[in-house]
């Protein structure tokens, strides 16, 4: 399992990676503590191209993912399961609000993962 550590020295509302991108679902500045990236799923070794699942999730007041709902995956399901399990890992900076919302992609390409 891959942890990638961020470091962010000031506070954004908008995260872009080659494995995620991270959208305050309000603008809101965020900073992301700590981020697992998904594992390749075993059973999709064959699938050659390039995926993504779209994620809802509610960040509670210490940064801890409370809540998701997968709104759009491509393929279908294929991705799902490893993107939840690398979510429910990620930490936000704590929050005056008690909660909020951040719209979450996971994106896959057989040629970044090996």
């Amino acid at each position: 399992m891959m942890i990638e550590l961020v470091l962010a020295s000031t506070l954004v509302s908008f995260v872009n990676t080659e494995m995620y991108e991270i959208d305050s679902c309000i603008g809101e500045k965020f900073e992301l503590i700590e981020a697992v990236n998904p594992q390749w799923p075993i059973h999709s070794e064959r699938f050659l191209g390039v995926g993504y699942v779209d994620f809802r999730v509610t960040v509670n007041r210490e940064g801890k993912v409370v809540e998701h709902q997968i709104t759009r995956s491509q393929p279908r399901r294929i991705f799902d399961r490893q993107s939840l399990r690398a979510l429910k890992k990620w930490k936000f900076n704590s929050s005056k609000h008690a909660e909020r919302c951040f719209d979450v992609t996971f994106k896959y390409d057989s040629d970044e993962f090996e």
